[in-house]
């Protein structure tokens, strides 16, 4: 399986799905090889994940374990931090290396870096991308696999490499495509290009809901014959008391707060939010707007912010732990999700778990799990606002949300996904 996040080291919810997969499938039985760039296994071994030291210790059968990487014999490093990277980002990751790499050369380099400064990373996104798949060629050389699964267009290219090098059939799994990032257009852009024919020459396709699936088919041209739909799950990995959680956020009783929570990118309509809380702000003073997470557009919300003079209510809380993430579920009174385009939305059945009264854009694949919700066009911030307004004014619509919400939920469990996912690899020997 080829990734690009594993938890500590993720920006999205590619990571933690990576981990859940990598959990589930051990759990079922299958033999898995993941390969990841050697800057997460560092930092995953050195955070001393759970999984990764029963690896290291030796307590996972052979029958049933998974190799992360092979730990320290196999290093793939590469400069793209993050799976949702765009060229410009690249480039300045890239320029930020390189100086550091000078300053490092200056220094006498420790052992790692001189280790790693060996490799010419590529001058552009897709250069890097191509070298990361002849790094991956080389690095599984002699390794046998019955079959490879890609996640989203970043591991593509390796995933075809693979394929035809090896004669391995290729699953891709879909989380999310340029057509979501570019907020619901069609792109002319190279990843849309390679995104396209990854999906042309893949044996399978695993898209995270049947919105998803639907763009597959209307935007890229694939056959639905191709495409198996396996939702993604949530599950808690701990619960914790309320006393514990009352000591991370300090809440007056009195006041209404409305989360925006994930990747502040165009993608997730931060704009739209931000419109709600223009509209709403002036009607209810006690309503205040929480804003968890940080991205491309987060300079852009300051600047409302400052410019409608809302710094009274609306509160950036940056990137927060999971911890702080679960204890932000409990307390906050409302969770809107404005997404132009989300293929799923893990973080919607984090909220309906919480019970959580949740405003989502009926552009959001987490709509056909989550039965009790206030869906809502991603630009009719009219619509929201007045959602917003009414879940403060009667308690008893919100009871009824929080009451319904977690347990219309399915209790299907990742290792339940991680059989669907080999019904996909057994087709393609059918």
């Amino acid at each position: 399986m080829l990734g690009w996040e594993f938890p500590p080291v993720f920006s999205g919810g590619l990571g933690v799905v990576t981990k859940n997969i990598a959990q589930g499938m051990r759990n079922i039985g299958v033999d898995l090889t993941l390969l990841l760039p050697q800057f997460i296994l560092d930092q995953v071994e050195e955070v001393g994940d759970p999984l990764i030291q029963k690896i290291i210790d030796g307590e996972i059968s052979s029958s049933s374990r998974v190799v992360i990487d092979r730990l320290r014999k196999i290093e793939i490093p590469t400069t793209i931090s993050t799976p949702y990277i765009s060229e410009t980002k690249y480039s300045e990751l890239l320029k930020n290396w390189q100086e550091s790499f000078s300053f490092q050369q200056a220094k006498s380099a420790d052992q790692r870096t001189r280790k790693n400064i060996k490799t010419i990373y590529g001058e552009t996104l897709f250069q890097e991308v191509d070298r990361f798949a002849v790094e991956v060629l080389a690095s599984t050389e002699g390794q046998d696999f019955d079959v490879i699964h890609a996640h989203d267009w970043i591991t593509a290219e390796a995933g075809l490499q693979l394929k035809w090098q090896r004669n391995i059939p290729l699953v891709l799994q879909i989380h999310a495509t340029e057509v979501d990032r570019t907020g619901n257009m069609k792109p002319d852009s190279e990843i849309f290009r390679r995104e396209k024919y990854a999906m042309e020459n893949a044996d399978r396709i695993i898209a995270v809901s049947h919105y998803t699936k639907r763009i597959l088919q209307e935007v890229y041209g694939i056959s639905g014959d191709k495409i198996d739909v396996v939702h993604n799950v949530y599950t808690k990995e701990k619960k914790y008391s309320l006393e514990e959680q009352q000591k991370v956020w300090q809440k007056d009783k009195s006041q209404f707060w409305v989360l925006f929570i994930g990747r502040v990118t165009l993608q997730k309509g931060p704009d739209y939010f931000m419109e709600v809380a223009k509209k709403v702000i002036p009607l209810n003073p006690n309503i205040h707007f929480l804003v968890a997470g940080d991205g491309d557009m987060m300079g852009h919300m300051v600047e409302q912010v400052a410019e409608h003079n809302l710094h009274q209510n609306v509160h950036f809380l940056g990137f927060i732990s999971s911890y702080q993430r679960d204890a932000l579920y409990r307390f906050t009174d409302c969770c809107l999700m404005p997404s132009i385009s989300e293929p799923f939305g893990l973080t919607a059945t984090e909220v309906a778990s919480y019970r959580t009264p949740l405003v989502i854009s009926k552009n959001c694949g987490a709509n056909e799990v989550i039965l009790h919700k206030l869906p809502v066009d991603f630009w009719d911030s009219d619509q929201m606002a007045e959602y917003v307004l009414a879940l403060q004014k009667y308690p008893a619509l919100r009871r009824f949300i929080r009451n319904y919400s977690k347990d219309a939920l399915p209790q299907d469990t990742w290792d339940d996904k991680c059989q669907e996912m080999v019904q996909s690899y057994q087709k393609v020997y059918s």
